[in-house]
């Protein structure tokens, strides 16, 4: 099957075109280790373009020397270049927050970014995070009026230990790397992986693309996964339907997901 077969499947779900938004981006230029300059920030969009992405959240990194001034007026100047070759395609911010303890008061304070504007707070940990730090931080948030979601979730070896039940009772969504399902059946993690979002465990997936030349947005192959092995609404919901709830700014609701008992 060709390339533009696999994702034409994807675009006729539901009376046209099923757009896949990429919620976990570093495709702000000279900003965090994401894209060196503007036009590897271009090159990054129409790769991920051609692959049928057509939004992204811009997720830098949090940092304390990154004003977030610096970064709308960064998303402004991305966004005129971006029309100029694509007018169509869609840029909205956010930041990948690295959990610490000032970070719920730093969100208050307007200092650290939801995702566009919303309630929803891409977060993340050390990969060596313990289980039960790492539930006090999603605690944390959820009491402080937040909806954390986990960025890539294949990289938290507690999880893989403890499960993810606990983890969704505190209303924390999921999000994995298209990358992480790429490979084959054998490979352990990459059959972990997959029996997770098989088993609806996973809200959102993302391509997490930093430069041309490290981890660019390449999807083909998990999309072909996810084609022959997932239903087509649970499809759209992970790439289309879950994404577009957070860029609704008067969308004050949050997205209904239970997870399945197995």
């Amino acid at each position: 099957m060709e390339r533009n077969d696999i994702f034409l499947q994807i675009s006729q779900r539901e009376n046209g075109m099923c757009e896949i938004i990429d919620i976990h981006t570093h495709i702000l230029p000279e900003t965090d280790d994401g894209a060196r300059g503007i036009q590897e920030s271009i090159q990054l969009i129409e790769q991920a373009a051609a692959q049928e992405i057509t939004g992204m959240i811009a997720t830098p990194h949090f940092s304390r020397h990154q004003s977030v001034s610096s970064l709308k007026t960064k998303l402004s100047t991305l966004r005129e270049e971006v029309k100029k070759h694509n007018p169509d395609f869609q840029l909205y911010l956010g930041q990948e927050n690295f959990y610490h303890e000032e970070l719920t008061e730093r969100l208050d304070q307007g200092e650290a970014l939801t995702m566009a504007e919303s309630r929803y707070v891409l977060v993340e940990f050390d990969p060596a995070v313990s289980y039960g730090q790492l539930m006090r931080g999603v605690r944390r948030l959820s009491e402080a009026g937040y909806w954390p979601i986990l960025a890539h979730i294949e990289r938290y070896f507690c999880l893989r230990e403890h499960g993810l039940e606990e983890i969704f009772s505190l209303g924390c969504y999921l999000q994995m790397n298209f990358a992480s399902l790429q490979g084959h059946w054998y490979q352990k993690d990459v059959r972990w992986c997959r029996k997770q979002v098989e088993e609806g465990r996973i809200q959102f997936l993302g391509t997490d693309l930093h430069r041309t030349d490290f981890r660019p947005p390449v999807i083909t192959e998990a999309v072909k996964w996810l084609i022959h092995h997932i239903n087509p609404e649970a499809l759209e919901e992970m790439v289309h339907r879950n994404p577009v709830c957070k860029m609704k700014k008067y969308s004050k609701e949050r997205i209904a997901w239970k997870m399945k008992k197995i």
